[in-house]
């Protein structure tokens, strides 16, 4: 008996369309409204957190940072990350490899990035790091290599070796190749 899919199945004559009338399943019509509401929901969300993410690095721009040192926007970006999750390593993913952010604060967001402590946006945070690795500014370059080294994950050392091939700014070259060896040794 051969599969059919389930418009075959709606489109063929043999389907009683008279019991698919809204009236027979009135629920159906709820649903599609909690969907609507969700949906609506979800892009406001999205439009909340894009608008936030501008604001974090506008304010941003004219804090001074220190290495290691927690900074106002350290903070912020790591509150702002832990209440929404993935949406928000996405939405800085955005302004940071599309550069249009300062370099500093881009650098130091990805700085911090790799030193948070927070399971569930892991991985978006580490991939947001190698794809950083391949930035125009040799500040975010920077940044991603000192973001990897905190992470000390393995899993980034294909990058770093496509970084390093790539890399023309010696000092940072000698930083990407550190960084590299690190994950080697920590394998």
């Amino acid at each position: 008996m051969s599969q059919q899919s389930v418009s075959d199945v709606m489109s063929s004559s043999s389907w009683p369309t008279e019991t698919l009338s809204p009236a027979a399943f009135p629920f159906v019509e709820d649903l599609k409204d909690e969907w609507a509401k969700s949906a609506a929901a979800q892009q406001d969300r999205l439009e909340e957190i894009w608008q936030q993410t501008q604001a974090l690095f506008k304010a941003a721009k004219d804090q001074h940072f220190e290495d290691g040192i927690e900074s106002v926007f350290s903070n912020e970006l790591a509150a702002f990350v832990e209440k929404h999750g993935d949406a928000a390593i996405k939405a800085l993913a955005h302004f940071i490899t599309s550069e249009t952010v300062n370099d500093e604060v881009a650098s130091e967001a990805l700085r911090w990035l790799g030193r948070m402590d927070h399971a569930p946006t892991y991985n978006v945070r580490l991939r947001l790091l190698e794809r950083s690795l391949f930035c125009s500014s040799v500040r975010v370059r920077d940044g991603a290599a000192l973001g990897l080294a905190s992470m000390d994950d393995p899993h980034a050392i294909t990058s770093l070796k496509q970084a390093i091939q790539k890399e023309k700014h010696n000092e940072l070259h000698k930083d990407l190749q550190q960084v590299l060896t690190q994950l080697e040794t920590s394998n």
